[in-house]
C-alpha cells in the first residue's frame, strides 16, 4: 500500500491518501509503474480527482535512481498567472516589488530529484512555452535574470482534465504534450477497481479508529456490499471520507449502510449497457435540438452551451473541478464559462453617470521584462494568441506577461501605477491618461473601423432613433471610446445625458445585463459588436461613422518606451506580422482566437474584416485625437486641457 504523508497533505487541492493494488487493474498499473520508474524520461499522469496521481508520482520517484534526492510535489493550479513563473523559475532581488532578496524556484529546489506539477492543464499559455523551453534546454533563467542555471530534473505532470481537448480548444501547447507524454501513466478510476475498495476501506477504518479510540468496529456485511456498489465519483477522497463520517456515527460495533450517508446507486452495468444508455441519451438530445432548430429558436449554442454548463455545475454540487472533468475542458475554460453565464457573477451595479479619476483596482504585477495590457480589442489578440513575440523574447532570456483588462480606461489605471509597460486603449482613454498624468506616449494606432463601435438596441426593441432613448437605461464602459460615442450620438440628436440612465459596466457584466433586458441600449465595440449583432440578435442603432475617429492607439510608459526601443520596435513588428496573417486567412486567426476570447468564429470574421495593420501616429491622428480631448474638456469630463502632441514618440536607433 502506498501513502501519502501527512505532512504532504496541502488545502490547495483535495488528494488520495492512500493507493492500493489489489484489483487486477491496479495490478497492471503497478507492473507498468515499475517498468517506467528507473529511466529519466518525463512522466504524465492522468486519471479523476482522488485516484491517487501524487501517490504514483512519489512510487515513480522511489524505484527510480533519484529516490535519495528531494521529491517536490507542485500544484500547478494554486498560483495566480503573475506568481507562477517566480515559483517554477525562481526570482532576483529586486526583479519585482516585493522581492526583497533572490529565491530559487521549485525546480531548483527539485535538483538532482523530481519535480511533480500536478495540474499541468491549469498552467497558463505563457508558463506552458517557458516549461518547454526548460525541458529541452534543462535551465532555468530567473525573473529579472538573464543567467541560465542548469538543472538536473526529472519531470513528472498530472492532470485530470482531457490535455487533447484543451489541446483542440488551444488552452494547451501540442508540443509541450508530446513532450511531458514520453511515458505515460493511466489511472483508473475506483469504480472501475472494486478489487481494491474493502482493502481501502480496512486501512482508512483501521486509521481512524485508532485516532478516535473505537478499536472494536469493523464494516458489516451489508456495510461492505454498500461500498461495493456505489460508483465513488469522488474516488478514494470519498471513500476516505465516507469511513470518517461513519466512525463518527455508528452507535454499533458494526459499520452499517446508513452510516455511510451514501447515496444509492446501483451496481455498475457492463460497459455494452452502458454505452447504449448513452447513446438513447444522445439521440433523445440530438431530437431536441433538431425541435429547437425548428422553432427558429435565436443564439442556439450560447443557450445550449449555457444550459450545459449549468446543469453540470449543479450535479457538480458547484464544484468548478468536477465540473470541468465532466465536460472534459480545463477549469479556467469552465470557471471563464460560468462567469460569462452568470453562474460565478453577482447583480448588475449601477453608478451616477459622472466620469471618476482614474484609480488602480489591479495589484502590482510580479514580472518583470516586459507587461503589456490588453482587451479584446485590435491585433494585440493576435500577438498573444499565435506566441511567437513570446517565443522571440524567450529565445533571448526575455519574458513577456500578458493582463488582461476590461477596456482602454483599466488599462490607463495600470499603466498610472507602474503595472504595465505597454496597452491598446481607445481615443477616449488615451486622452484621460494624459490629462491625469500618466507619462505616456503613443507609439502605433491602427486605423479607424468606423463600423467597429456602435450603439446597440435588441433587435425587437421599438427603439429606432437615437432620440428615442430618452427615459431608457444604457450600458457602457465607463470613460471608453464607446463611452465619447454614446455621448456623440447623443448630442447628435440633441438628447441631453441627464435625459438618460447610463449604467457604467464592462462588457461581459454589459452584455449579461443587456440579454437580460435589464439595459436598453449597449454602446460597444468589436469583437462584442460583432458577437451581439451575429450571435445574439442585437441591431446597431447608431455606428460612429461620421461622429468620431475611432482608432485604437497602442500606448506605453514613456521611461519603457525610451529605455526598450527595440522592444517596442519587436511588438510593433509582430503586430505587423499578426495583420498579414490575419488579412490572408482570416478563419484561421478567427478560429485560434475564439477559445480564449469564448466569441463564435463568425463574429471574430467579422470583426476582423477591416483595414487591419499597425500604422505611425500621422498628424492627422494627432489632430483627431486633440479634437477629442477638447472636446472631452467642453464636456468638463477632464480636469485639465490637453496637448496630444506632447505624447508623441518615434523609435530612435538602439545603437
Amino acid at each position: 500500500m502506498l501513502t501519502l504523508p501527512e505532512a504532504a497533505a496541502s488545502p490547495l487541492s483535495v488528494r488520495a491518501k492512500a493507493l492500493v493494488f489489489e484489483d487486477p487493474l491496479s495490478r497492471a498499473l503497478l507492473a507498468r509503474i515499475e517498468r517506467i520508474a528507473p529511466s529519466d524520461a518525463p512522466v504524465l499522469i492522468t486519471g479523476e480527482t482522488g485516484t491517487g496521481k501524487e501517490l504514483v508520482a512519489r512510487q515513480v520517484h522511489a524505484l527510480s535512481s533519484r529516490a535519495a534526492r528531494p521529491f517536490v510535489a507542485v500544484n500547478a493550479g494554486a498560483f495566480s498567472e503573475s506568481l507562477a513563473e517566480s515559483e517554477l523559475f525562481g526570482h532576483e532581488k529586486g526583479a519585482f516589488t516585493g522581492a526583497h532578496g533572490a529565491k530559487a524556484g521549485w525546480f531548483e529546489a527539485a535538483h538532482g530529484g523530481t519535480l511533480f506539477l500536478d495540474e499541468i492543464g491549469d498552467l497558463p499559455m505563457l508558463l506552458q512555452v517557458k516549461l518547454l523551453r526548460v525541458l529541452q534546454e534543462r535551465e532555468v533563467t530567473r525573473v529579472g535574470s538573464r543567467t541560465p542555471i542548469p538543472i538536473d530534473v526529472r519531470l513528472i505532470a498530472a492532470t485530470n482534465v482531457d490535455l487533447r481537448a484543451a489541446i483542440a480548444a488551444g488552452q494547451f501547447r501540442e508540443d509541450l504534450f508530446y513532450r511531458l507524454k514520453v511515458s505515460s501513466l493511466s489511472l483508473p478510476p475506483l469504480r472501475d477497481r472494486p478489487g481494491d475498495i474493502p482493502a481501502l476501506a480496512r486501512h482508512f477504518l483501521e486509521r481512524y479508529a485508532r485516532k478516535l479510540g473505537r478499536n472494536d468496529i469493523a464494516i458489516g456485511a451489508d456495510g461492505e456490499r454498500c461500498l461495493l456498489t456505489h460508483r465513488w465519483p469522488g474516488n478514494i477522497r470519498e471513500l476516505e471520507n465516507a469511513i470518517h463520517h461513519a466512525l463518527l456515527v455508528c452507535p454499533g460495533s458494526e459499520i452499517q449502510p446508513a452510516d455511510l450517508q451514501l447515496e444509492p446507486s446501483p451496481a455498475r452495468p457492463a460497459a455494452p449497457r452502458a454505452e447504449a444508455s448513452v447513446a438513447n441519451e444522445l439521440a433523445k438530445l440530438e431530437q431536441a435540438f433538431v425541435s429547437l432548430l425548428e422553432l427558429e429558436t435565436p443564439n442556439l449554442h450560447q443557450r445550449v452551451e449555457a444550459k450545459l454548463l449549468a446543469a453540470t455545475f449543479r450535479h457538480c454540487q458547484h464544484n468548478q473541478l468536477e465540473t470541468a472533468r465532466r465536460l472534459g475542458l480545463s477549469r479556467n475554460v469552465v470557471r471563464a464559462r460560468l462567469i460569462e453565464h452568470g453562474e460565478l457573477q453577482g447583480p448588475l451595479r449601477r453608478v451616477s453617470a459622472s466620469v471618476a479619476p482614474i484609480s488602480s483596482t489591479h495589484r502590482r504585477s510580479a514580472v518583470g521584462a516586459i507587461r503589456i495590457g490588453y482587451q479584446k480589442l485590435g491585433l494585440l489578440m493576435l500577438v498573444k494568441a499565435y506566441g511567437a513575440f513570446d517565443a522571440a523574447l524567450a529565445a533571448r532570456g526575455q519574458s513577456v506577461t500578458w493582463v488582461e483588462h476590461d477596456g482602454g480606461i483599466q488599462i490607463v489605471a495600470a499603466l498610472r501605477a507602474g503595472e504595465l509597460d505597454m496597452g491598446i486603449v481607445g481615443n477616449c482613454p488615451a486622452v484621460f491618461a494624459q490629462a491625469e498624468d500618466v507619462p505616456i506616449v503613443y507609439v502605433a494606432a491602427e486605423p479607424p473601423a468606423p463600423r467597429g463601435a456602435a450603439l446597440l438596441v435588441p433587435e425587437r426593441s421599438q427603439v429606432r432613433k437615437v432620440s428615442e432613448l430618452r427615459g431608457k437605461r444604457v450600458a457602457v464602459n465607463r470613460a471608453a471610446q464607446a463611452h465619447y460615442l454614446l455621448l456623440k450620438a447623443l448630442d447628435e440628436a440633441g438628447v441631453g445625458v441627464g435625459e438618460i440612465e447610463i449604467c457604467f459596466e464592462p462588457p461581459e457584466r454589459a452584455l449579461r445585463a443587456f440579454q437580460a433586458g435589464a439595459v436598453d441600449a449597449w454602446a460597444i465595440w468589436d469583437p462584442w459588436l460583432s458577437s451581439a449583432r451575429l450571435d445574439f440578435g442585437a441591431r446597431v442603432l447608431r455606428d460612429a461613422a461620421g461622429l468620431l475617429n475611432n482608432s485604437a492607439y497602442y500606448v506605453a510608459r514613456r521611461e519603457f518606451a525610451e529605455r526598450s526601443p527595440d522592444l517596442v520596435e519587436d511588438l510593433l513588428t509582430q503586430l505587423q506580422m499578426a495583420a498579414h496573417w490575419a488579412k490572408k486567412d482570416p478563419s484561421r486567426a478567427a478560429d485560434l482566437l475564439a477559445p480564449g476570447l469564448g466569441f463564435s468564429s463568425r463574429a471574430l470574421i467579422a470583426s476582423l474584416d477591416r483595414e487591419l495593420r499597425p500604422v505611425p501616429v500621422s498628424a492627422e491622428l494627432i489632430s483627431a485625437q486633440q479634437d477629442v480631448a477638447d472636446t472631452l474638456l467642453r464636456m468638463q469630463l477632464i480636469p485639465r486641457a490637453v496637448s496630444v502632441l506632447d505624447a508623441q514618440w518615434s523609435l530612435r536607433p538602439t545603437g
